[in-house]
């Protein structure tokens, strides 16, 4: 039976959508890389962020929604923390949903509503820090719904207003110490059952539009995110969460964010006393912002994995190669990409000085 594409024709032209967006990314990719090694990074990237990108669209449920990592340990694209985890779920804004859980004993966790559909840009419509939470013996509740339900449909659990544009909810959880930390558990259920709905074209269409949309998104942060640090290598520059996106951050994290340009016999070396706050890293990414094989060598570190010097300064070399200039984060040879230092609840950003330094001290 021949294909009749006039069956569903805004289906259709959004999946052609699609792969017109995933060609114009390769052109991308083919243009920024700079030699034979971040051509294949990049692509690899495209791949991990279309599959990433069907599942935040094309495979989400609303109305029986569950967390998903967004992370693998293939796949920190987008700029993660890999010292940390990213769960999602994909709601509406006309739904109300109960989510529970248990805190764990992790460095940190937070709760965001997204909001914003179609050619609307995403917003943070609310957000729950663990600081929020109303914890019962370790555990938690919350209701997402957009009017305040009643006591009884409450149930103990704590209120989140959510808008009628609300579209997912972000669970960020930052662990300083994998080997002695327990992660939260996260559960999400609909409040009023629904029956499944047969897709309509209109509705597919739309799914494969975000999606495209997204994916454009996420393998184009390095030009859409401070592109000038491309063009400023081997300094680091202090960033509110605003400046880096809100649907990507939240209020209570800062960054210093630059970028590397080495030498295999030279190393970036970060110098600062650390921040007055519970959780920091320093992690590198690829010039696509994809985490350094975390699985393969040292790209990240955090606060309980670094000690201060007996001046009080933390020192932290970044090269293909370890020096002895500081505690070592491993570019693998890379000749360039970002770092990235991030601490939590705001107190003032740390004096950093940064130094290119060679082989010999």
């Amino acid at each position: 039976m021949a294909n009749d594409s006039s069956r569903v024709p805004k289906t259709v032209e959004a999946w052609a959508f699609v792969q017109k967006m995933i060609g114009d990314i390769t052109n991308i990719v083919a243009a920024d890389a700079e030699n034979e090694r971040e051509m294949l990074e990049g692509l690899g990237v495209v791949s991990r962020v279309t599959a990433l990108c069907s599942e935040l669209t094309v495979e989400a449920d609303p109305d029986l929604p569950w967390f998903f990592d967004m992370c693998s340990p293939t796949r920190l694209v987008g700029g993660p923390n890999p010292d940390g985890r990213y769960l999602l779920a994909m709601i509406r804004g006309d739904r109300s949903y109960r989510v529970t859980g248990t805190r764990g004993t992790t460095a940190y966790l937070g709760l965001q509503v997204l909001a914003g559909t179609g050619m609307t840009p995403r917003r943070m419509a609310a957000y729950v820090s663990d600081t929020d939470l109303k914890l019962n013996d370790g555990t938690f509740a919350l209701v997402f719904s957009a009017t305040e339900p009643s006591t009884a449909e409450l149930d103990g659990a704590q209120w989140v207003q959510i808008p009628h544009d609300a579209t997912s909810i972000v669970v960020r959880e930052y662990i300083a110490d994998a080997a002695t930390e327990q992660s939260a558990t996260l559960d999400i259920e609909p409040l009023t059952a629904h029956p499944p709905q047969t897709i309509t074209d209109d509705e597919a269409a739309e799914q494969f539009t975000a999606m495209a949309w997204t994916i454009m998104k996420l393998t184009t942060l390095h030009r859409t995110i401070k592109p000038e640090l491309m063009d400023q290598p081997n300094t680091l520059v202090t960033s509110e969460a605003a400046d880096l996106g809100e649907a990507d951050t939240t209020p209570d994290n800062l960054y210093m964010l630059g970028t590397f340009r080495l030498a295999t016999d030279e190393s970036l070396v970060l110098e600062f006393e650390p921040p007055d706050t519970r959780y920091w890293n320093v992690t590198l990414e690829n010039i696509w912002h994809e985490c350094l094989e975390p699985r393969r060598r040292h790209s990240s570190v955090t606060n309980k994995g670094v000690a201060p010097d007996a001046d009080g300064v933390v020192r932290i070399a970044v090269g293909a190669n370890d020096f002895g200039h500081g505690h070592w984060l491993d570019t693998g040879g890379r000749h360039r990409g970002f770092v990235v230092f991030r601490w939590l609840d705001n107190p003032d950003p740390p004096k950093m000085s940064v130094s290119v330094r060679g082989a010999a001290r």
